[in-house]
C-alpha cells in the first residue's frame, strides 16, 4: 500500500485561521475540546481535527488545559524521549491553529531527528501508485516484499494498508497462488478500487494515535497522526476521484475484504 507523503502533508497543514473572538464563549472561556473544535471550521482531515477526535469526549476526554506529550512511536518509548508537550487550549486559541500544532510537531522532529517523508509500515511513499499510473512498490500481497519501514510495522494503521492491498488483489493485477508464486499472502478477490479506497480512508481515520497510561500520562504519536490524516484525506476524496477509482470498476464487491 503506497502513499505520497510530500503530497499528503498538504492535507495536514491546511491552515484554518481561528481567532478567539470568533467563538461563542462563557466568561471568555471555552470549556471543552468538543465545543471549540465544533466552532473552528477545521479541514475535514487536518491534524488538529484528528487531535479533536482523539482527545475530545469520544476519545481520551481530556480537558483543554491538560498536558499531552508528543512521542515518536509506541507509548513505551515516551519515557526515554521526553518529547515536547502541549495542551489543546494553546493550539485551538492560536491565531492559526494548524500552524500552532505544526510548530510543536516540528520541534519534536528536530529532537528525534525524525523525518515524516518515509514509509509507515505497509503504507509507503510512491506518487505513481497514488496517481494510479504505476504498480504498488509496497504490496503486502507480493511475497517477495517485507515490511522494511523504520516505523509503523505491526501497527493498526499498517493493518489498514494491508487490507487495502488485499482488497486490490483483483482482476488482472491480482497475485494468485500459482506454481511460480506459491507463497502468496492474499486470495484473489473482486472488489472495486473505489470501494477499497473508501474503506482505507475510514480505517485510517479511525486509528487511534493517542493513548493514556498511568506511567507516561497522555501522549500522541506524531508520525501516526501525520500518516493517518494523510491517508484519510487522499483516499477519501470521493469514489470517482480516489487514487484507485479506475481499478476493477466492474467488481461485484461481494468478497468479505471488500467491506473491511
Amino acid at each position: 500500500m503506497n502513499l505520497s507523503f510530500p503530497i499528503f502533508l498538504a492535507v495536514g497543514i491546511t491552515r484554518a485561521a481561528a481567532k478567539i473572538g470568533n467563538y461563542d464563549a462563557v466568561d471568555n472561556q471555552h470549556n471543552t475540546i468538543d465545543e471549540i473544535c465544533a466552532q473552528a471550521n477545521l479541514p475535514e482531515y487536518s491534524k488538529v481535527a484528528k487531535l479533536c477526535k482523539e482527545l475530545g469526549s469520544n476519545g481520551l476526554n481530556m480537558g483543554m488545559d491538560e498536558t499531552v506529550f508528543l512521542r515518536d512511536g509506541a507509548p513505551d518509548k515516551l519515557a526515554s524521549q521526553k518529547g515536547p508537550s502541549f495542551n489543546m487550549r494553546e493550539i485551538l486559541e492560536a491565531e492559526d491553529i494548524e500552524a500552532a500544532y505544526n510548530n510543536i510537531e516540528a520541534g519534536n522532529m528536530m529532537q528525534t531527528e525524525r523525518k515524516l517523508v518515509v514509509d509507515y509500515g505497509w503504507c509507503s511513499s510512491n506518487a505513481g501508485f497514488l496517481a494510479g499510473i504505476s504498480d504498488d512498490s509496497s504490496n503486502y500481497c507480493d511475497p517477495s516484499q517485507d515490511c522494511d519501514s523504520s516505523v509503523g510495522c505491526g501497527t493498526t494503521l499498517s493493518s489498514c494498508c494491508i487490507t487495502h492491498d488485499q482488497c486490490l488483489n483483483s482482476g488482472e493485477g491480482s497475485i494468485s497462488g500459482s506454481a511460480w508464486n506459491p507463497l502468496t499472502r492474499c486470495s484473489e478477490v473482486n472488489c472495486k478500487g473505489s470501494t477499497c479506497d473508501t474503506n482505507l480512508s475510514s480505517c485510517a481515520w479511525n486509528v487511534s494515535c493517542c493513548s493514556f497510561s498511568f506511567v507516561s500520562g497522555s501522549s500522541c504519536d506524531f508520525g501516526c497522526i501525520t500518516a493517518s490524516t494523510a491517508i484519510s484525506g487522499a483516499f477519501g476524496v470521493g469514489t470517482s476521484l480516489s487514487p484507485q477509482s479506475d481499478f476493477n470498476t466492474g467488481g461485484d464487491d461481494l468478497d468479505s475484504v471488500c467491506s473491511q
